[in-house]
């Protein structure tokens, strides 16, 4: 594990892989946990919080392999809704492209994080979207958030509609840590404890650190225990080894010979396949203590973003059903304004699949004039998704087309 930062890793909440890894300790956030439980000011519960993101969209130094917009649209959608009972509100500040191998595939390496220094942005959460991340265990790191730098770092498989990882990671970023923590590095197995466990602390980690008192299923010592909230169960990372479709499969008892009981569909947990996932009330109360806490003042920047919710389908007035445009150059792609949106994703190419020729562009007004000169004749397939910063979930509406005139009457 790298000396330079503490990551935090994490296993999908979604996807099931046969084994997950995380060597390092969860220090830094447990210490913001109890920092965040002596500052918590009541009077703040149930105000709105705006938090601005921006999206690193990494590719390879030859361009090739960054993320789609669409995905990250859909993503956004996604923490809303996994957050939306805690009065708080995510919106895209602003999408950052830059090319570069080293962070494309090492984003731990010095050289990355260099370059990630440079584009970071100092009035944000900061998500750097890449192709693959540096593993020390058995399994596949896919997301971390590191408390050094302050940044997440995701593989673009991770970032979706379907995904609870990134929700996962910033719950990480409002400093929470594992129900597990002090299991990170190791998990239970009966190749490691007991069973009932019959020592007070967890194992240390290679090379020192991690080791954290072991939490009791009589909450006896839950402030002191695990991560050090009283409302999520104990949790010995039963997720790795011991789990079937979001269940527990054993019966492993803690020091006292009681059976532990883990949360099975917790966010911040490492069980999969689970129908939903949550925060414990206690851990809602913590997000907010660290959303107003001075550590945070930086995404607190006082912009209120549209919240206005985008509905569809678009209604598109030209070209469409297939009738000739004027010319083959600048096209004018025109639709109604969409209630809720700002702003405009739109797509066109030579085929219905939308991979021959394929250009997509960016508006902030119901109309697009196409910059290129299209080959006559052709037939051309467009479609156009409508948001705004914080209402990402539209879609494409549906495709239309049009075949591209000559200009000559």
């Amino acid at each position: 594990m790298k000396s330079f930062a503490v990551i935090v890793f994490l296993l999908s909440l979604t996807f099931f892989l046969s084994a997950q890894y995380c060597s390092t300790p969860q220090e830094p956030l447990l210490e913001r946990t109890d920092a965040n439980k002596k500052a918590m000011v009541p009077v703040q519960r149930g105000v709105q919080k705006y938090i601005p993101v921006t999206f690193h969209l990494v590719a390879s130094s030859a361009g090739a392999g960054r993320i789609t917009e669409e995905n990250i649209l859909l993503q956004v959608a996604s923490i809303n809704a996994s957050y939306a009972d805690q009065e708080a509100k995510f919106y895209i500040d602003r999408f950052n492209y830059f090319d570069n191998d080293a962070v494309y595939n090492s984003p731990g390496s010095n050289a990355a994080r260099t370059q990630m220094r440079l584009r970071k942005d100092n009035n944000s959460i900061n998500v750097f979207i890449v192709n693959s991340i540096e593993s020390t265990g058995p399994g596949t790191t896919l997301a971390y958030y590191d408390p050094q730098e302050d940044w997440l770092v995701s593989r673009k498989g991770e970032i979706n509609g379907a995904s609870s990882t990134l929700a996962h990671e910033v719950g990480h970023f409002f400093s929470l840590a594992h129900p597990f923590s002090g299991w990170d590095c190791n998990p239970f197995t009966l190749d490691s404890y007991t069973n009932p466990v019959d020592v007070d602390f967890t194992l240390p980690c290679e090379g020192g650190g991690g080791s954290v008192l072991i939490e009791l299923h009589d909450r006896s010592n839950c402030l002191t225990a695990g991560d050090r909230i009283c409302d999520t169960p104990e949790d010995y990372n039963l997720g790795l080894f011991y789990q079937n479709d979001c269940s527990e499969n054993t019966t492993i008892m803690d020091k006292n010979g009681e059976i532990i009981k883990p949360m099975t569909n917790n966010f911040m947990s490492y069980y999969t396949d689970c129908s939903s996932y949550v925060f414990t009330p206690n851990q809602k109360t913590l997000i907010n203590a660290s959303f107003f806490s001075s550590q945070r003042a930086y995404i607190r920047t006082g912009v209120v973003p549209n919240t206005t919710p985008v509905t569809g389908p678009v209604t598109y007035i030209s070209p469409i059903n297939g009738e000739f445009s004027s010319g083959p150059s600048d096209i004018v792609l025109d639709w109604e304004d969409t209630p809720g949106a700002n702003r405009y994703m739109i797509l066109f190419a030579q085929n219905a699949s939308f991979t021959i020729n394929s250009h997509k562009y960016f508006s902030t007004s119901s109309t697009l004039t196409i910059d290129i000169d299209l080959p006559v004749n052709a037939n051309i397939y467009w479609k156009v998704w409508p948001y705004n910063e914080s209402q990402t979930g539209a879609m494409y509406s549906a495709t239309q087309t049009f075949k591209v005139g000559s200009g000559v009457g």
